[in-house]
């Protein structure tokens, strides 16, 4: 599905019903909400604690993204739990860009005429990125979407309690979230970036270095333990996407390269008369990723 190609798609109140469902979701998988990551576009809202008028607002998401552990995956009895939760919070299968109704993306109503979406992820890595993966049921009613690499996820995530009222009139509840950290959000960003042609994973990216609480010089020192870690490989080859999609190189200047306009069209738009300010945004961007890249090599 192909997101608002620029920040006034999003609409605060989408982002707050996502956190709704968020809430509902893990409130309602039982023993095995501790199973679920959250990765995607509702991450920056708990990754960055700060709020207009501090920093710039965050576009927001109309999307819910979990990554699931393939252990949960792959006991019958727990598929059984996910399935009969699934059903009895009142999701119901979602469709693909092609309207075929597919069983990793599942869609409830969280305000009158407001549907949010919410999409199943796994990382498999004998399966090729975008593959299903099929859960021990009869027909095929709940499955996960293989997205290569998302289970960075499990090793690098923070935990913070959230609240929010719950769906179907419930009332209010606290449950522990389990979401990426810094490292493994960027890592993901960057694999969609380099991957698909949506403006928002830029911005989010971006956004989240640009506004992290303990700074760019913090960011870097958690990149460098990561460079020594059992995901050596993934945080090398992100940190090169990083350098061709917004770092200067021998033949392009960096605020010329996709990632940098790809900010800039999102957040400020493509009327003729807002160039100037899309180049000097380019440019704070490029020179973002300059500076973090030199941080992380110092």
């Amino acid at each position: 599905m192909m997101k608002p190609s620029t920040a006034d798609g999003y609409d605060n109140e989408v982002t707050r019903n996502c956190e709704r469902v968020l809430v509902t979701l893990i409130r309602g998988l039982g023993p095995w909400r501790d199973s679920i990551f959250l990765v995607g576009g509702l991450t920056p809202r708990y990754l960055i604690e700060r709020r207009p008028p501090d920093v710039p607002p965050h576009a927001g998401t109309g999307d819910v993204d979990v990554v699931i552990q393939l252990h949960m995956l792959a006991d019958t009895d727990a598929y059984h739990t996910l399935e009969d939760n699934f059903r009895r919070m009142k999701f119901s299968r979602g469709t693909n860009s092609k309207g075929t109704p597919v069983s990793w993306r599942w869609v409830i109503e969280a305000a009158a005429g407001m549907n949010v979406i919410l999409e199943l992820l796994a990382d498999d890595p004998e399966r090729s990125g975008g593959r299903v993966m099929e859960l021990p049921t009869e027909g095929g009613s709940v499955s996960a979407l293989n997205i290569p690499h998302s289970s960075i996820v499990f090793d690098h995530h923070r935990s913070k309690i959230i609240r929010a009222e719950t769906l179907g009139g419930n009332g209010v509840a606290e449950v522990t979230l389990r979401y990426a950290d810094l490292v493994a959000f960027t890592c993901l960003k960057a694999y969609a970036v380099d991957q698909r042609d949506e403006r928002k994973d830029a911005h989010d990216l971006i956004y989240c270095l640009s506004y992290y609480e303990e700074g760019l010089e913090a960011a870097a020192t958690e990149f460098r333990a990561a460079l020594q870690g059992k995901h050596k490989a993934v945080v090398e080859d992100v940190l090169d996407i990083l350098a061709r999609y917004f770092a200067d190189d021998g033949s392009t200047e960096g605020y010329l390269k996709i990632g940098p306009v790809a900010v800039a069209k999102f957040e400020i738009g493509e009327d003729a008369d807002a160039r100037e300010r899309r180049t000097l945004r380019q440019r704070d961007v490029a020179d973002l990723i300059k500076r973090f890249l030199k941080a992380i090599n110092a």
